[in-house]
């Protein structure tokens, strides 16, 4: 393990912290994540149809398809039945009540996410082509992620020091689950490899699809600007091939 790769992982703990204390500093509304939840959702379509699976379709094949299937249905299905949505569709209109008492539902299903998005790192990071995008998509929705969560612990009337503590601990969900999968991919062949970028990348298009497009059509009269910080986000995914890790 490099010294690299844990300045890499110190970056997106980091960054993780930062989105969960904000939360700390003012009230802040469902149509002020807006923007910055939509230009996420550009860098995670980016790193997905720009980077990671143009990156694994040569190492796994016809096989391609599964693993990418696997990483969709894996977050479905943490957002189906375990995990509190971080951006509800009707916070705003019908209030907080739905939220009480689920701050630990919360709180468990996004840490399990966040070791999930550790492989993204772990698997990519020899990739200088395609690390340092993956990177860039990890910390963006990292931050609002964290932002959420503190704000559902907020509603669950947790202590502002207990919050501190415990979202202390959940930016290390992500290096810790990079760390696992770091040993578990030496020495693994390349389709093990692609299949890891794959299941990735599945992941990553399953957050965009469930939490960030339908945003889109949210809050009429910003209608336009979330589009904008989309593509944005598309962009800047796009120039992140060229940022170079090692």
């Amino acid at each position: 393990m490099t010294a690299g790769f844990l300045t890499y992982l110190a970056v997106i703990a980091l960054g993780s912290l930062i989105g969960g204390l904000i939360p700390l500093l003012r009230d802040w509304s469902q149509r002020s994540l807006l923007i910055p939840v939509s230009f996420s959702g550009g860098i995670l379509l980016g790193a997905a149809f720009f980077d990671m699976i143009p990156e694994c379709a040569p190492l796994v094949g016809d096989w391609l398809g599964w693993p990418l299937l696997a990483g969709f249905l894996t977050i479905f299905a943490l957002e189906r039945f375990v995990l509190v949505h971080p951006y509800p569709a009707g916070a705003e209109e019908h209030g907080h009540a739905h939220h009480i008492h689920l701050g630990w539902i919360a709180y468990g299903g996004l840490s399990f996410h966040s070791l999930l998005d550790g492989l993204a790192l772990s698997s990519t990071y020899g990739r200088p082509d395609i690390g340092g995008v993956v990177m860039l998509a990890v910390l963006f929705h990292k931050m609002p992620d964290a932002f959420a969560l503190t704000s559902l612990l907020l509603l669950d009337r947790w202590s502002r020091p207990a919050i501190i503590g415990w979202m202390a601990l959940f930016a290390f969900s992500t290096p810790v689950g990079a760390i696992i999968t770091w040993f578990a991919l030496r020495g693994v062949g390349d389709a093990v490899i692609g299949g890891a970028i794959a299941l990735s990348a599945g992941t990553f298009l399953a957050v965009a699809t469930s939490d960030v497009l339908p945003q889109i059509r949210r809050f009429d009269a910003q209608r336009g600007w979330p589009l904008v910080a989309l593509l944005g986000g598309l962009a800047v995914s796009w120039l992140g091939r060229f940022v170079m890790i090692g």
